[in-house]
């Protein structure tokens, strides 16, 4: 028994220390990422092109909820205005644990506190490119009074810059990408990475990761090519959801990290991922470019509102705290990111005074 309580009091100081080490290091506590691990297989459907795969209608399992348009969403409620959010993953919220801290549930607890009589609705689905993004859209049964929040898409920065001078307007990712974002890990890994020590070992043992190898780029990225895409397809959403008597917006990128990384910032990117710099400064040039140059193409000429969200993450003196990754939000960060939606839209006096319940 002696010997029991003396290995537990070794092993606490070793966490302890090992804490101390990973605080010193990389300026953030160490938190164990409580990830979500989502059934992607079960529902995610294959259909026809452009779209390829669509989120499974009325899909109700454990952490995933999808309504009867195909959205992570809630069903819409006849006789209210709504706000349509049309992202990416970051904002589909995926790898968050708990479906009842994603964004759009704390935003619509924020309207609805303020008296604004407005249905909150999650257009996002993980992995589309804009072809794919426009398809689903411009089916939404979006109405008179609606809002519809747009964005410049992210997975076709990431499809072209990839595929270099081989990229064609609308390519996706392959359904086999799709498939293999379902991952499990076992139990006794849980247990271990509560432990910063047990993590840190656990990783000097683990193999490369060879799915960096597939993100490699090849040379001859169109940028022009790509911004007149999205300028297209940008202004093609716009002009649909206001001939359907919606206000459109635009809003930004808001991943972990700016246009530039200063040196004491590095650390603390290296504790969200690992490989943070072959991503960061490689395509991040291009992903805060392509907000920047449609903004001016289509938001500033057509005079639409631009939310501003990503000043509010970076604001935040916790912001490293409140990612999985380098752009996907944890319970945490989703609460900031309702918060900085609805500041926003306030800032934008976008939300009608009279549209209150």
């Amino acid at each position: 028994m002696e010997y029991v309580i003396g290995i537990v009091l070794i092993l606490v100081v070793v966490e302890i220390i090992t804490r101390k080490l990973y605080f010193k290091t990389h300026g953030v506590p160490y938190i164990n990422k409580r990830i979500g691990e989502y059934p992607y297989n079960e529902f995610m459907e294959e259909c026809e092109p452009p779209m390829h795969w669509k989120l499974k209608p009325g899909y109700n399992k454990g952490q995933i909820s999808i309504n009867s348009l195909g959205l992570r969403s809630p069903e819409p409620v006849a006789g209210r205005k709504r706000i349509w959010v049309i992202g990416e993953s970051d904002y589909f919220g995926a790898k968050l644990a708990s479906e009842n801290k994603i964004w759009f549930r704390r935003l619509q607890q924020r309207l609805d506190s303020a008296g604004y009589d407005y249905q909150v609705m999650n257009g996002s689905i993980i992995g589309y490119n804009l072809a794919q993004t426009a398809k689903i859209v411009e089916a939404l049964p979006v109405g008179k009074g609606d809002i519809v929040l747009l964005r410049p898409n992210q997975n076709d920065v990431s499809i072209a810059y990839i595929h270099g001078q081989d990229w064609k307007e609308g390519t996706t990712w392959p359904l086999t990408f799709v498939h293999n974002l379902e991952r499990h890990k076992a139990w006794y890994l849980k247990v271990i990475d509560q432990s910063c020590f047990a993590m840190k070992m656990r990783k000097k043992m683990a193999k490369n990761d060879d799915r960096a190898r597939s993100f490699a780029p090849k040379p001859g990225f169109q940028w022009e090519k790509l911004l007149g895409y999205q300028e297209e397809m940008l202004q093609r959403l716009t002009e649909n959801a206001q001939q359907k008597g919606a206000r459109v917006a635009f809003f930004d990128f808001s991943p972990s990290y700016g246009e530039t990384v200063a040196v004491e910032e590095e650390s603390k990117l290296s504790a969200i991922q690992s490989n943070w710099r072959g991503l960061v400064e490689g395509w991040s040039q291009y992903q805060f470019g392509i907000v920047e140059e449609c903004i001016q193409r289509v938001a500033v000429p057509m005079g639409l509102p631009v939310l501003r969200i990503r000043s509010h993450i970076l604001n935040d003196p916790n912001h490293y705290l409140l990612y999985h990754d380098l752009v996907h939000f944890n319970e945490k960060g989703h609460g900031v990111l309702a918060n900085a939606l609805y500041d926003e839209l306030i800032t934008a006096r976008i939300l009608d005074k009279g549209d209150t319940l």
